[in-house]
Protein backbone atom coordinates (compact mmCIF):
# COMPACT_ATOMS: atom_id res chain seq x y z
CA UNK A 1 0.00 0.00 0.00
CA UNK A 2 2.79 2.46 0.94
CA UNK A 3 4.68 1.77 -2.28
CA UNK A 4 1.50 2.30 -4.29
CA UNK A 5 0.90 5.69 -2.66
CA UNK A 6 4.48 6.78 -3.32
CA UNK A 7 4.13 5.81 -6.97
CA UNK A 8 0.76 7.54 -7.13
CA UNK A 9 2.21 10.78 -5.78
CA UNK A 10 5.15 10.62 -8.21
CA UNK A 11 2.73 9.93 -11.06
CA UNK A 12 0.56 12.93 -10.17
CA UNK A 13 3.62 15.18 -9.95
CA UNK A 14 4.90 13.96 -13.33
CA UNK A 15 1.76 14.21 -15.48
CA UNK A 16 2.21 17.89 -16.51
CA UNK A 17 5.77 17.24 -17.71
CA UNK A 18 4.41 14.40 -19.84
CA UNK A 19 2.20 17.03 -21.50
CA UNK A 20 -1.05 15.51 -20.18
CA UNK A 21 -2.68 17.65 -17.46
CA UNK A 22 -1.56 20.15 -14.86
CA UNK A 23 -4.60 19.68 -12.60
CA UNK A 24 -2.97 16.58 -11.09
CA UNK A 25 -0.56 18.87 -9.21
CA UNK A 26 -3.48 20.12 -7.12
CA UNK A 27 -3.71 16.60 -5.64
CA UNK A 28 -0.12 15.35 -5.85
CA UNK A 29 0.82 15.89 -2.19
CA UNK A 30 -2.24 14.12 -0.78
CA UNK A 31 -0.84 10.53 -0.86
CA UNK A 32 2.25 11.74 1.03
CA UNK A 33 0.18 13.67 3.57
CA UNK A 34 -1.95 10.57 4.13
CA UNK A 35 1.15 8.44 4.78
CA UNK A 36 2.45 11.07 7.17
CA UNK A 37 -0.76 11.09 9.21
CA UNK A 38 -1.24 7.32 9.20
CA UNK A 39 2.28 6.63 10.48
CA UNK A 40 2.68 9.70 12.67
CA UNK A 41 5.48 11.08 10.50
CA UNK A 42 7.54 7.89 10.73
CA UNK A 43 9.35 7.08 7.46
CA UNK A 44 7.84 10.25 5.96
CA UNK A 45 11.18 11.52 4.64
CA UNK A 46 11.85 8.15 3.05
CA UNK A 47 8.53 8.42 1.19
CA UNK A 48 9.37 11.96 0.12
CA UNK A 49 12.83 10.97 -1.15
CA UNK A 50 11.39 8.05 -3.11
CA UNK A 51 8.69 10.24 -4.64
CA UNK A 52 11.04 13.02 -5.70
CA UNK A 53 13.54 10.59 -7.21
CA UNK A 54 10.80 8.90 -9.24
CA UNK A 55 9.42 12.29 -10.30
CA UNK A 56 12.83 13.48 -11.48
CA UNK A 57 13.75 10.29 -13.31
CA UNK A 58 10.37 10.06 -15.03
CA UNK A 59 10.38 13.63 -16.31
CA UNK A 60 14.07 14.43 -16.86
CA UNK A 61 15.56 11.16 -18.10
CA UNK A 62 16.21 12.83 -21.46
CA UNK A 63 19.19 14.64 -19.90
CA UNK A 64 21.09 11.37 -20.34
CA UNK A 65 21.07 12.05 -24.09
CA UNK A 66 23.83 14.58 -23.43
CA UNK A 67 25.41 13.29 -20.22
CA UNK A 68 24.43 10.57 -17.78
CA UNK A 69 25.93 12.54 -14.89
CA UNK A 70 23.44 15.32 -15.64
CA UNK A 71 20.39 13.36 -14.51
CA UNK A 72 22.25 12.16 -11.42
CA UNK A 73 23.22 15.71 -10.44
CA UNK A 74 19.75 17.16 -11.18
CA UNK A 75 17.96 14.41 -9.26
CA UNK A 76 20.35 14.50 -6.31
CA UNK A 77 20.20 18.29 -5.92
CA UNK A 78 16.43 18.52 -6.22
CA UNK A 79 15.90 15.58 -3.86
CA UNK A 80 18.23 16.97 -1.20
CA UNK A 81 16.60 20.40 -1.22
CA UNK A 82 13.03 19.09 -1.19
CA UNK A 83 13.86 16.56 1.53
CA UNK A 84 15.41 19.27 3.70
CA UNK A 85 12.22 21.34 3.52
CA UNK A 86 10.02 18.32 4.19
CA UNK A 87 12.24 17.18 7.07
CA UNK A 88 11.80 20.56 8.76
CA UNK A 89 8.06 20.51 8.07
CA UNK A 90 7.71 16.98 9.48
CA UNK A 91 9.61 17.97 12.63
CA UNK A 92 7.27 20.93 13.20
CA UNK A 93 4.20 18.81 12.32
CA UNK A 94 5.09 16.33 15.08
CA UNK A 95 5.55 18.94 17.79
CA UNK A 96 3.44 22.00 17.04
CA UNK A 97 0.08 23.05 15.68
CA UNK A 98 -1.05 22.15 12.18
CA UNK A 99 -1.31 25.84 11.32
CA UNK A 100 2.37 26.40 12.05
CA UNK A 101 3.40 23.18 10.33
CA UNK A 102 1.46 24.01 7.17
CA UNK A 103 2.90 27.53 7.16
CA UNK A 104 6.38 26.02 7.32
CA UNK A 105 5.54 23.65 4.47
CA UNK A 106 4.09 26.30 2.15
CA UNK A 107 6.62 29.03 2.81
CA UNK A 108 9.54 26.60 3.09
CA UNK A 109 8.78 24.98 -0.27
CA UNK A 110 8.38 28.34 -2.04
CA UNK A 111 11.54 29.65 -0.36
CA UNK A 112 13.44 26.59 -1.61
CA UNK A 113 12.20 27.20 -5.15
CA UNK A 114 13.09 30.90 -4.94
CA UNK A 115 16.61 30.15 -3.73
CA UNK A 116 16.98 27.43 -6.36
CA UNK A 117 15.97 29.93 -9.04
CA UNK A 118 18.58 32.44 -7.92
CA UNK A 119 21.49 30.36 -6.68
CA UNK A 120 24.59 29.26 -8.58
CA UNK A 121 23.49 25.66 -8.17
CA UNK A 122 20.30 25.93 -10.16
CA UNK A 123 18.25 23.63 -12.36
CA UNK A 124 14.69 24.71 -11.53
CA UNK A 125 13.07 22.62 -14.25
CA UNK A 126 10.53 21.14 -11.84
CA UNK A 127 9.40 24.29 -10.08
CA UNK A 128 5.80 23.36 -9.36
CA UNK A 129 4.37 26.45 -11.03
CA UNK A 130 6.07 25.44 -14.29
CA UNK A 131 3.65 22.53 -14.50
CA UNK A 132 0.84 24.83 -15.66
CA UNK A 133 2.72 25.71 -18.87
CA UNK A 134 0.52 23.26 -20.79
CA UNK A 135 -2.72 24.81 -19.47
CA UNK A 136 -2.17 28.54 -19.88
CA UNK A 137 -5.88 29.32 -19.68
CA UNK A 138 -5.71 28.39 -15.99
CA UNK A 139 -2.90 30.73 -14.98
CA UNK A 140 -3.35 34.08 -16.72
CA UNK A 141 -2.82 35.68 -13.30
CA UNK A 142 0.89 34.80 -13.62
CA UNK A 143 1.18 38.37 -14.93
CA UNK A 144 0.91 39.29 -11.22
CA UNK A 145 2.55 36.36 -9.43
CA UNK A 146 4.85 34.51 -11.82
CA UNK A 147 5.31 30.75 -11.48
CA UNK A 148 5.71 30.91 -7.69
CA UNK A 149 2.05 31.93 -7.57
CA UNK A 150 1.26 28.61 -9.21
CA UNK A 151 3.36 26.83 -6.59
CA UNK A 152 1.41 28.63 -3.85
CA UNK A 153 -1.90 27.56 -5.40
CA UNK A 154 -0.75 23.94 -5.62
CA UNK A 155 0.42 23.77 -2.01
CA UNK A 156 -2.66 25.44 -0.53
CA UNK A 157 -5.02 23.34 -2.67
CA UNK A 158 -3.41 20.09 -1.53
CA UNK A 159 -3.55 21.08 2.13
CA UNK A 160 -7.15 22.32 2.02
CA UNK A 161 -8.37 19.26 0.11
CA UNK A 162 -6.52 16.89 2.43
CA UNK A 163 -7.96 18.64 5.49
CA UNK A 164 -11.48 18.30 4.04
CA UNK A 165 -10.88 14.59 3.38
CA UNK A 166 -9.69 14.14 6.98
CA UNK A 167 -12.79 15.82 8.38
CA UNK A 168 -15.07 13.90 6.03
CA UNK A 169 -13.61 10.55 7.10
CA UNK A 170 -13.78 11.47 10.79
CA UNK A 171 -17.45 12.40 10.48
CA UNK A 172 -18.20 9.19 8.63
CA UNK A 173 -16.71 7.20 11.50
CA UNK A 174 -19.00 8.76 14.08
CA UNK A 175 -22.11 9.48 12.07
CA UNK A 176 -23.97 8.26 9.04
CA UNK A 177 -24.09 11.83 7.78
CA UNK A 178 -21.14 13.92 6.67
CA UNK A 179 -21.55 17.64 6.10
CA UNK A 180 -21.16 18.66 2.49
CA UNK A 181 -20.16 22.14 3.65
CA UNK A 182 -16.66 20.70 4.20
CA UNK A 183 -16.11 20.85 0.47
CA UNK A 184 -16.96 24.53 0.03
CA UNK A 185 -13.42 25.75 0.83
CA UNK A 186 -11.64 23.18 -1.42
CA UNK A 187 -13.98 23.92 -4.31
CA UNK A 188 -13.43 27.66 -3.94
CA UNK A 189 -9.65 27.21 -3.70
CA UNK A 190 -9.70 25.11 -6.86
CA UNK A 191 -12.17 27.10 -8.93
CA UNK A 192 -11.60 30.73 -7.96
CA UNK A 193 -8.12 31.04 -9.60
CA UNK A 194 -9.44 29.21 -12.67
CA UNK A 195 -12.41 31.57 -12.99
CA UNK A 196 -10.20 34.64 -12.55
CA UNK A 197 -7.79 33.27 -15.15
CA UNK A 198 -10.53 32.48 -17.64
CA UNK A 199 -11.94 35.97 -17.19
CA UNK A 200 -8.53 37.54 -17.88
CA UNK A 201 -7.97 35.23 -20.84
CA UNK A 202 -11.28 35.99 -22.54
CA UNK A 203 -11.10 39.75 -22.00
CA UNK A 204 -7.41 40.34 -22.73
CA UNK A 205 -6.90 42.13 -26.04
CA UNK A 206 -3.56 42.88 -27.63
CA UNK A 207 -3.06 46.41 -28.88
CA UNK A 208 -2.58 46.46 -32.63
CA UNK A 209 1.12 47.18 -33.14
CA UNK A 210 2.21 44.56 -35.68
CA UNK A 211 5.83 43.73 -36.46
CA UNK A 212 6.63 41.14 -39.13
CA UNK A 213 9.12 38.53 -37.93
CA UNK A 214 10.64 35.56 -39.76
CA UNK A 215 11.97 32.62 -37.75
CA UNK A 216 14.70 30.40 -39.18
CA UNK A 217 14.91 26.71 -38.24
CA UNK A 218 18.03 25.20 -39.89
CA UNK A 219 17.53 21.70 -38.40
CA UNK A 220 21.21 20.79 -37.98
CA UNK A 221 21.93 17.75 -35.82
CA UNK A 222 24.33 18.88 -33.05
CA UNK A 223 25.91 15.43 -32.75
CA UNK A 224 26.41 14.37 -36.37
CA UNK A 225 26.46 17.65 -38.32
CA UNK A 226 26.94 20.93 -36.47
CA UNK A 227 30.37 20.25 -35.02
CA UNK A 228 31.53 17.51 -37.39
CA UNK A 229 30.27 16.89 -40.92
CA UNK A 230 29.00 20.43 -41.69
CA UNK A 231 31.59 23.18 -41.93
CA UNK A 232 30.88 26.65 -40.51
CA UNK A 233 30.70 27.99 -44.07
CA UNK A 234 28.07 25.41 -45.02
CA UNK A 235 26.04 26.35 -41.96
CA UNK A 236 26.37 30.04 -42.84
CA UNK A 237 25.15 29.34 -46.36
CA UNK A 238 22.14 27.49 -44.96
CA UNK A 239 21.28 30.51 -42.79
CA UNK A 240 21.57 32.77 -45.84
CA UNK A 241 19.37 30.45 -47.92
CA UNK A 242 16.68 30.36 -45.25
CA UNK A 243 16.86 34.14 -44.84
CA UNK A 244 16.23 34.52 -48.56
CA UNK A 245 12.85 32.83 -48.07
CA UNK A 246 11.58 35.68 -45.87
CA UNK A 247 8.83 37.95 -47.27
CA UNK A 248 9.81 41.45 -48.34
CA UNK A 249 7.99 43.14 -45.45
CA UNK A 250 9.85 41.25 -42.74
CA UNK A 251 11.39 43.42 -40.02
CA UNK A 252 13.39 40.77 -38.15
CA UNK A 253 15.17 37.57 -39.12
CA UNK A 254 15.63 35.38 -36.04
CA UNK A 255 18.14 32.51 -36.10
CA UNK A 256 18.79 29.96 -33.32
CA UNK A 257 21.48 29.71 -30.66
CA UNK A 258 25.02 29.34 -32.11
CA UNK A 259 23.62 29.70 -35.64
CA UNK A 260 26.95 31.38 -36.50
CA UNK A 261 29.75 29.11 -35.36
CA UNK A 262 32.88 30.33 -37.12
CA UNK A 263 34.81 30.80 -33.87
CA UNK A 264 34.56 34.57 -34.00
CA UNK A 265 37.00 36.76 -32.08
CA UNK A 266 35.53 39.95 -30.66
CA UNK A 267 38.36 41.98 -32.14
CA UNK A 268 37.58 42.16 -35.82
CA UNK A 269 34.05 40.78 -35.48
CA UNK A 270 32.45 43.63 -37.37
CA UNK A 271 34.55 42.92 -40.48
CA UNK A 272 34.36 39.12 -40.34
CA UNK A 273 33.37 37.61 -43.68
CA UNK A 274 30.32 35.83 -42.18
CA UNK A 275 29.01 39.10 -40.76
CA UNK A 276 29.73 40.79 -44.08
CA UNK A 277 27.81 38.05 -45.93
CA UNK A 278 24.69 38.62 -43.83
CA UNK A 279 25.02 42.39 -44.09
CA UNK A 280 25.38 42.10 -47.86
CA UNK A 281 22.16 40.05 -48.09
CA UNK A 282 20.31 42.64 -46.02
CA UNK A 283 21.56 45.54 -48.13
CA UNK A 284 20.57 43.81 -51.36
CA UNK A 285 17.19 42.41 -50.37
CA UNK A 286 16.10 43.53 -46.87
CA UNK A 287 17.30 47.09 -46.20
CA UNK A 288 14.95 47.58 -43.24
CA UNK A 289 15.58 44.18 -41.62
CA UNK A 290 17.57 43.30 -38.51
CA UNK A 291 19.17 39.85 -38.28
CA UNK A 292 19.36 38.49 -34.73
CA UNK A 293 20.90 35.09 -34.10
CA UNK A 294 23.20 33.08 -31.90
CA UNK A 295 26.98 33.31 -32.14
CA UNK A 296 29.96 31.83 -30.28
CA UNK A 297 32.47 34.56 -29.42
CA UNK A 298 36.03 34.60 -28.11
CA UNK A 299 37.77 37.49 -26.42
CA UNK A 300 41.57 37.36 -26.35
CA UNK A 301 43.64 38.96 -23.58
CA UNK A 302 47.06 39.18 -25.20
CA UNK A 303 48.93 41.19 -22.59
CA UNK A 304 47.90 39.45 -19.35
CA UNK A 305 50.17 37.27 -17.24
CA UNK A 306 47.41 36.40 -14.76
CA UNK A 307 43.73 35.62 -15.48
CA UNK A 308 42.02 38.98 -16.14
CA UNK A 309 38.59 37.53 -15.24
CA UNK A 310 37.39 34.64 -13.11
CA UNK A 311 36.17 32.88 -16.27
CA UNK A 312 39.30 33.31 -18.42
CA UNK A 313 41.02 30.24 -19.84
CA UNK A 314 44.52 29.69 -21.18
CA UNK A 315 45.28 29.08 -24.83
CA UNK A 316 46.69 25.66 -25.63
CA UNK A 317 50.26 26.95 -25.72
CA UNK A 318 49.70 28.73 -22.40
CA UNK A 319 50.74 32.09 -23.85
CA UNK A 320 47.46 33.99 -23.50
CA UNK A 321 44.13 34.06 -21.72
CA UNK A 322 40.73 34.23 -23.40
CA UNK A 323 37.02 34.24 -22.56
CA UNK A 324 34.20 32.45 -24.37
CA UNK A 325 30.70 33.86 -24.79
CA UNK A 326 27.46 32.27 -25.93
CA UNK A 327 25.89 35.37 -27.45
CA UNK A 328 23.21 36.91 -29.59
CA UNK A 329 24.28 39.25 -32.40
CA UNK A 330 22.31 41.93 -34.19
CA UNK A 331 23.34 42.68 -37.77
CA UNK A 332 21.72 45.23 -40.07
CA UNK A 333 22.73 47.51 -42.92
CA UNK A 334 24.73 49.79 -40.63
CA UNK A 335 28.46 49.35 -40.22
CA UNK A 336 28.29 48.11 -36.63
CA UNK A 337 26.90 45.14 -34.73
CA UNK A 338 25.29 44.82 -31.30
CA UNK A 339 25.75 41.93 -28.87
CA UNK A 340 24.09 40.36 -25.88
CA UNK A 341 26.01 37.70 -23.92
CA UNK A 342 24.09 34.84 -22.36
CA UNK A 343 24.18 35.25 -18.60
CA UNK A 344 22.00 32.47 -17.16
CA UNK A 345 24.25 29.53 -17.93
CA UNK A 346 23.58 25.80 -17.92
CA UNK A 347 25.21 24.29 -14.86
CA UNK A 348 27.89 21.72 -15.66
CA UNK A 349 27.92 22.67 -19.35
CA UNK A 350 28.50 26.41 -19.52
CA UNK A 351 29.29 27.15 -15.90
CA UNK A 352 30.66 25.49 -12.79
CA UNK A 353 29.07 26.64 -9.51
CA UNK A 354 31.36 28.51 -7.15
CA UNK A 355 34.18 28.01 -9.63
CA UNK A 356 36.37 30.47 -7.72
CA UNK A 357 36.58 27.93 -4.91
CA UNK A 358 35.93 24.65 -6.69
CA UNK A 359 38.14 24.92 -9.76
CA UNK A 360 39.08 21.25 -9.48
CA UNK A 361 35.60 20.20 -10.64
CA UNK A 362 36.25 21.59 -14.12
CA UNK A 363 36.94 17.98 -15.08
CA UNK A 364 33.24 17.22 -14.59
CA UNK A 365 31.99 19.77 -17.14
CA UNK A 366 30.08 18.33 -20.07
CA UNK A 367 31.44 18.97 -23.56
CA UNK A 368 28.58 20.01 -25.84
CA UNK A 369 30.11 21.21 -29.06
CA UNK A 370 33.31 22.63 -27.67
CA UNK A 371 31.79 25.46 -25.62
CA UNK A 372 31.86 23.69 -22.27
CA UNK A 373 33.54 24.93 -19.12
CA UNK A 374 33.12 28.33 -17.50
CA UNK A 375 31.72 30.86 -19.96
CA UNK A 376 31.74 34.62 -19.54
CA UNK A 377 28.57 36.65 -19.01
CA UNK A 378 27.41 40.23 -18.75
CA UNK A 379 26.08 41.79 -15.54
CA UNK A 380 22.78 43.18 -16.86
CA UNK A 381 20.25 42.44 -19.57
CA UNK A 382 20.37 44.53 -22.73
CA UNK A 383 18.03 44.96 -25.69
CA UNK A 384 18.43 45.49 -29.41
CA UNK A 385 17.04 48.60 -31.12
CA UNK A 386 15.74 48.00 -34.63
CA UNK A 387 17.40 49.56 -37.64
CA UNK A 388 14.47 51.99 -37.87
CA UNK A 389 14.63 52.78 -34.13
CA UNK A 390 10.95 51.95 -33.71
CA UNK A 391 11.11 48.50 -32.06
CA UNK A 392 13.11 47.24 -29.07
CA UNK A 393 13.57 43.49 -28.66
CA UNK A 394 15.11 41.24 -26.06
CA UNK A 395 16.80 38.01 -27.02
CA UNK A 396 16.85 35.34 -24.30
CA UNK A 397 19.27 32.54 -25.09
CA UNK A 398 18.13 28.97 -24.45
CA UNK A 399 18.17 28.27 -20.69
CA UNK A 400 17.40 31.92 -19.88
CA UNK A 401 13.77 31.31 -20.88
CA UNK A 402 13.32 29.04 -17.82
CA UNK A 403 13.78 31.92 -15.35
CA UNK A 404 10.80 34.24 -15.05
CA UNK A 405 12.29 37.08 -13.03
CA UNK A 406 15.50 37.01 -15.07
CA UNK A 407 13.53 37.01 -18.33
CA UNK A 408 11.49 40.01 -17.17
CA UNK A 409 14.67 42.09 -16.94
CA UNK A 410 14.72 42.36 -20.74
CA UNK A 411 11.28 43.95 -20.56
CA UNK A 412 12.40 46.28 -17.78
CA UNK A 413 15.14 47.42 -20.16
CA UNK A 414 12.52 48.32 -22.76
CA UNK A 415 11.92 45.15 -24.81
CA UNK A 416 8.60 45.43 -26.67
CA UNK A 417 8.98 41.98 -28.25
CA UNK A 418 10.87 38.96 -26.98
CA UNK A 419 12.88 36.43 -28.96
CA UNK A 420 14.04 33.08 -27.60
CA UNK A 421 16.92 31.51 -29.51
CA UNK A 422 17.88 27.97 -28.60
CA UNK A 423 19.34 24.65 -29.70
CA UNK A 424 17.22 21.87 -28.21
CA UNK A 425 18.65 19.25 -30.53
CA UNK A 426 20.93 17.96 -27.77
CA UNK A 427 18.02 16.10 -26.18
CA UNK A 428 16.78 14.27 -29.28
CA UNK A 429 13.11 13.66 -29.93
CA UNK A 430 12.16 13.43 -26.24
CA UNK A 431 10.08 15.27 -23.64
CA UNK A 432 13.03 17.63 -23.13
CA UNK A 433 12.48 20.03 -25.99
CA UNK A 434 8.69 19.99 -25.48
CA UNK A 435 9.13 20.98 -21.83
CA UNK A 436 11.60 23.73 -22.68
CA UNK A 437 9.27 25.08 -25.36
CA UNK A 438 6.17 25.42 -23.17
CA UNK A 439 8.10 27.42 -20.56
CA UNK A 440 8.19 30.25 -23.13
CA UNK A 441 4.39 30.33 -22.89
CA UNK A 442 4.73 31.19 -19.20
CA UNK A 443 7.15 34.00 -20.02
CA UNK A 444 4.66 35.46 -22.51
CA UNK A 445 1.95 35.62 -19.82
CA UNK A 446 4.24 37.01 -17.11
CA UNK A 447 5.51 39.82 -19.32
CA UNK A 448 2.58 40.14 -21.79
CA UNK A 449 5.10 40.12 -24.61
CA UNK A 450 4.69 38.33 -27.92
CA UNK A 451 7.48 35.80 -28.37
CA UNK A 452 9.21 34.55 -31.49
CA UNK A 453 11.11 31.38 -30.66
CA UNK A 454 13.81 30.11 -33.02
CA UNK A 455 15.09 26.61 -32.29
CA UNK A 456 17.78 24.83 -34.25
CA UNK A 457 15.28 22.00 -34.60
CA UNK A 458 11.80 21.92 -33.03
CA UNK A 459 9.98 23.73 -31.65
CA UNK A 460 10.16 27.11 -33.36
CA UNK A 461 7.01 29.11 -32.84
CA UNK A 462 5.15 32.36 -32.42
CA UNK A 463 3.45 32.80 -29.03
CA UNK A 464 1.02 35.62 -28.36
CA UNK A 465 0.67 37.70 -25.19
CA UNK A 466 -1.84 35.26 -23.67
CA UNK A 467 0.57 32.36 -24.07
CA UNK A 468 -1.25 30.82 -27.04
CA UNK A 469 0.78 29.06 -29.72
CA UNK A 470 -0.07 30.99 -32.89
CA UNK A 471 2.06 28.97 -35.32
CA UNK A 472 4.84 26.44 -34.88
CA UNK A 473 7.42 24.35 -36.71
CA UNK A 474 8.01 20.89 -35.26
CA UNK A 475 10.86 18.49 -34.76
CA UNK A 476 13.26 17.52 -37.56
CA UNK A 477 11.93 20.12 -40.01
CA UNK A 478 14.02 22.64 -41.89
CA UNK A 479 12.19 25.81 -42.80
CA UNK A 480 10.94 29.25 -41.86
CA UNK A 481 7.90 30.84 -40.24
CA UNK A 482 6.75 34.39 -40.91
CA UNK A 483 4.13 36.21 -38.87
CA UNK A 484 3.13 39.67 -37.70
CA UNK A 485 3.16 39.84 -33.91
CA UNK A 486 2.17 42.77 -31.71
CA UNK A 487 4.69 44.72 -29.70
CA UNK A 488 3.74 46.00 -26.25
CA UNK A 489 5.03 48.84 -24.04
CA UNK A 490 3.09 48.16 -20.85
CA UNK A 491 4.73 46.60 -17.80
CA UNK A 492 2.90 43.93 -15.84
CA UNK A 493 2.89 43.80 -12.06
CA UNK A 494 5.26 40.84 -12.24
CA UNK A 495 7.73 42.68 -14.45
CA UNK A 496 7.73 45.59 -12.01
CA UNK A 497 8.07 43.60 -8.80
CA UNK A 498 9.32 40.14 -9.75
CA UNK A 499 9.05 37.13 -7.43
CA UNK A 500 7.58 38.93 -4.43
CA UNK A 501 5.95 35.69 -3.29
CA UNK A 502 9.38 34.08 -3.11
CA UNK A 503 10.91 36.89 -1.09
CA UNK A 504 7.96 37.08 1.31
CA UNK A 505 8.02 33.29 1.75
CA UNK A 506 11.70 33.38 2.72
CA UNK A 507 10.95 35.88 5.50
CA UNK A 508 7.84 34.06 6.74
CA UNK A 509 9.68 30.72 6.69
CA UNK A 510 12.49 32.10 8.84
CA UNK A 511 10.04 33.78 11.24
CA UNK A 512 8.09 30.52 11.52
CA UNK A 513 11.24 28.62 12.42
CA UNK A 514 12.14 31.24 15.02
CA UNK A 515 8.65 31.01 16.45
CA UNK A 516 8.89 27.22 16.55
CA UNK A 517 12.27 27.42 18.28
CA UNK A 518 10.88 29.78 20.90
CA UNK A 519 7.84 27.57 21.35
CA UNK A 520 9.98 24.48 21.94
CA UNK A 521 12.23 26.32 24.38
CA UNK A 522 9.31 27.56 26.47
CA UNK A 523 7.82 24.10 26.46
CA UNK A 524 11.05 22.53 27.73
CA UNK A 525 11.54 25.18 30.43
CA UNK A 526 7.99 24.65 31.65
CA UNK A 527 8.48 20.90 31.95
CA UNK A 528 11.83 21.36 33.72
CA UNK A 529 10.38 23.59 36.46
CA UNK A 530 7.65 21.09 37.12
Amino acid sequence: MNIFLVFLSAFLFSLPWFGLTSVSLLLAFIPLLYLQKREGGKHFILYVISTVILWNLATEWWITKAAFIGIIAATLTHTVLVSLVMFIYNAVWKRASRALAYTVLVCGWIAFEYIYLNGEISFPWLVLGNGFAIDVKLIQWYEYTGTLGGTLWILISNLVIFHAIEQWLDLRKHSTKASYTLWIAPILILLFPMVISWSIYTTYEEKEAPVKVTILQPNIDPYTEKFSSMTPDQQLQLILDLSNQAPADTRFLVAPETALDNRFWLDGLNSHYAVDAIRKLLRQKFPNVDFIGGITLYQLYSDCKTPPTSTARKTRDGAFFYDVYNSAIQINTTDSVSLYHKSKLVIGVEMLPYHEYLGFIRKLSVDLGGISGMMATQPERSVFESNQRDVSVGSAICYESVYGEFFSEFVQKGAQLMFVITNDGWWGDTFGYHQHFVYSRLRAIETRRSIARSANTGISAFINQRGDIVESLGWDIRGTLSKSINKNDELTFYVRYGDMIGRISCYVFLLSLLYFGAYMRRKKDYLYHN
